[in-house]
Parts: structure tokens; sequence; C-alpha cells
């Protein structure tokens, strides 16, 4: 897994995966400073990886007013939610403990 910029972060279909029990600062340890993104929402806290698979996968989190902890996990691509959860969970180091919701379930 490697991080990528969050401008590469594009594409369809884009799927929720999960929702993650992470801080912004425990990321930034991790992978260094977010990237703030926008979309017709507002404004996203954002951590975009490319994982070995060739997936692309994200954590975001809205700037400001976020409805929960945490971080959502997001995806681009074909694969199944799960698979890229397990892989997403496996390549980061993260426990499948900080999962608090998933979206395929």
């Amino acid at each position: 897994m490697r991080r990528i910029d969050a401008a590469e972060f594009h594409g369809s279909p884009q799927a929720y995966v999960a929702q993650l029990e992470v801080t912004t600062e425990s990321l930034e340890a991790r992978w260094g400073p977010h990237e703030l993104t926008r979309d017709d929402l507002g404004d996203w806290f954002t951590f975009a990886f490319a994982l070995d698979s060739g997936a692309l996968a994200a954590l975001v989190r809205e700037a400001e007013h976020a409805p929960h902890p945490g971080y959502i996990l997001t995806a681009i691509g074909g694969e199944h939610p799960r698979a890229v959860l397990t892989e997403f969970l496996a390549e980061s180091g993260l426990s499948a403990d900080r999962v608090l919701h998933e979206g395929f379930a």
C-alpha cells in the first residue's frame, strides 16, 4: 500500500466500505498530514491510498460537523467492499477492532 495524492482518488464506481474508529492525529502520525478535498457536500480530511491489488481506497472525514467519530473508508473500483476492507486492514496494520460499521453487512 502506498499513499497517493487525493487528486488521484477518482473514478467509479465508488463504494462505502466501512467506518473506522481512528483519529486524525493517529493517521497523521502514521501517514503525514491529511489533505483537504471538497465535493458538493463540503470539505473533507482525506488520506488516499493505492492498495497492492491496484484498488484505490481513502479514509475521509467531514472537516466540520462530522456526524460520527472516526473516518469512512471508501474505495474505487469493482472489488467487493469486504475484500477491500480485508486488504486495507492487512496492509495498513490497523486492527479489525477499529471497524465500527461495515457498509456491506
